[in-house]
């Protein structure tokens, strides 16, 4: 019995140190904007059915969104270039760093009641959904235009807005936790049962 508690508790050691998740992980590229709920303009771009198709995922709601926006004519662009939108929770709630074509987010959910779930990268005339796979409340990521999204002459376009989306938040525990409690669990069990066998 020992054996195989050392064994588990082992494996999920090793489990926990390769990495678990990927981060972004690319659905694919749409034409178009990423539009709302039943607004798709008759083309195949309503971004609730972009993630329906992608695992029949209905409640998705836009998060928040933050366009690219120049502060000498757009009243409401803020002097760092970027003219942020509520939806279900602040956009303050994510701060994007904005290169042109790449850049970084880092996002704080904590107390919102809404998680993470997909992040899109508008550009030109074309849109990149990704999938995020870690932990839903408070993260941050890379994120790059190239590879994605070309413009019709094959260049890599800057970003026109970043748009984040998700739903409520099932758990304020994220995996790796977990899976460290899990193990000092059975860790602590084989401890437990290794003294009975002395006495």
């Amino acid at each position: 019995m020992l054996k195989l508690i050392t064994s588990a508790a082992a494996a999920i050691m090793a489990f926990a140190i390769v990495p678990a998740h990927a981060g972004l992980v690319y659905i694919g590229t749409y034409s178009g904007n990423d539009n709302a709920n039943g607004n798709n303009n008759g083309q195949n771009n309503d971004i609730s059915d972009e993630i329906f198709a992608f695992n029949g995922d209905t409640t998705v709601e836009q998060l928040a969104k933050i366009d690219v926006c120049n502060p000498a004519s757009d009243v409401d662009c803020l002097p760092n270039g970027q003219k942020p939108t509520n939806g279900a929770v602040n956009a303050s709630a994510f701060t994007l760093v904005n290169n042109g074509a790449s850049g970084s987010v880092d996002f704080d959910l904590t107390g919102s009641g809404y998680g993470l779930e997909y992040v899109v990268l508008k550009a030109s005339n074309s849109f990149a959904l990704f999938y995020w796979d870690m932990d839903p409340l408070v993260g941050s990521f890379l994120w790059q235009i190239a590879g994605y999204i070309t413009t019709n002459g094959g260049q890599t376009p800057d970003l026109s807005h970043i748009t984040f989306y998700g739903g409520e938040a099932v758990s304020d525990i994220p995996l790796p936790a977990a899976v460290w409690l899990m193990g000092a669990g059975l860790a602590g069990l084989g401890f437990s049962s290794r003294g009975r066998k002395r006495a």
